[in-house]
């Protein structure tokens, strides 16, 4: 297990080994539970709307949990929090158009940009989402079809990466 990680993600096998051990410690099945998940993610930031924290770590967790089986095994764990860390501008992009594909159909719609954008915490008015989102949708759809496929998502944002901030409020481009 640990020399596959070693392959498929970006950290070294001492470290899958330690968070191997935590993991184990907080999920000693082998599994990590959404309703943990959530638990620790909206302990971990302090400011914040409560509900908005909970949506958004219910979002990534569908995000690590690739399988849809509703547990993340380590695995899992391994190569979202590689991809979220240390991955390349798209993989990281992609990984953020996987969690904002809500209903998981290779696309996003703008009812979910509009949804992302509320848990964003913009302090704008549903007008001014309105008009972000429109742009976003102006400028990243290029077939106009009214959605974002990923190619769409990760290519725009990789040219205009001012478009976008993922959910922590961290540009998506360092």
């Amino acid at each position: 297990m640990f020399t596959q990680l070693e392959e498929i993600t970006y950290f070294n096998r001492s470290e899958i080994k330690k968070w191997y051990k935590l993991f184990l410690k907080d999920c000693p099945d082998g599994h990590l539970k959404e309703e943990r998940f959530v638990t620790f993610y909206t302990a971990s930031f302090q400011s914040g709307d409560l509900e908005r924290k909970e949506c958004l770590a219910k979002q990534i967790f569908r995000t690590f949990d690739r399988d849809g089986s509703g547990t993340v095994d380590f695995r899992e764990f391994m190569c979202g929090m590689s991809a979220l860390l240390r991955g390349t501008t798209p993989e990281r992009l992609k990984w953020a158009f996987n969690m904002y594909d809500l209903d998981g159909n290779g696309e996003i719609s703008m009812q979910e940009l509009l949804h992302v954008l509320k848990q964003e915490e913009l302090e704008l008015a549903e007008t001014d989402l309105r008009e972000v989102a429109d742009k976003i949708f102006k400028e990243l759809d290029e077939d106009g079809d009214g959605n974002l496929q990923c190619r769409e998502f990760v290519d725009g944002l990789t040219r205009m990466p001012y478009l976008f901030r993922m959910a922590d409020g961290r540009p998506i481009m360092q």
